[in-house]
């Protein structure tokens, strides 16, 4: 009968843990839009970004750097300087359009800003969200 008991008790769990709603960070970029919405607090401009943390050189020929104040735009042309802020919590850079992207599944989903690593991490992005530029 324990056995029974155990696979009751995991069949239990599976669908507990699936009602839950996961982060968008954690759903992928398939449930971005259902998690992910504008705050409509911002000034100027409101766009979803995203980061990225490989690459070898980018567009610019420098060497990427993974923890730099760069991102990757196509609607800004390379070399733009951007102050982008995170309205959820009021953190502000500035950062300097270095790569051309997002490219692939993030920009037919809305991605029009891709950080580097470093620079998301100091706007206290958890994953993709909209953020302000001007």
């Amino acid at each position: 009968m324990k056995p029974i008991v155990i696979a009751l008790a995991l069949t239990a769990l599976t669908a507990t843990a699936l009602a839950v709603p996961p982060p968008a960070s954690a759903a992928g970029w398939g449930s971005v839009h259902r998690y992910v919405k504008p705050t409509g607090q911002c000034a100027g401009q409101e766009v979803l970004a995203s980061y990225y943390s490989a690459g070898r050189r980018t567009a610019s020929g420098e060497r990427f750097d993974v923890n730099g104040n760069t991102a990757a735009a196509r609607t800004w042309p390379l070399g733009t300087r951007l102050t982008v802020t995170n309205p959820h919590n009021g953190r502000s850079l500035t950062i300097r359009i270095n790569d051309t992207g997002p490219w692939g599944l993030s920009y037919r989903m809305g991605a029009r800003l891709d950080l580097a690593r470093g620079a998301a991490q100091r706007l206290g992005m958890r994953g993709t969200q909209y953020i302000c530029v001007s």
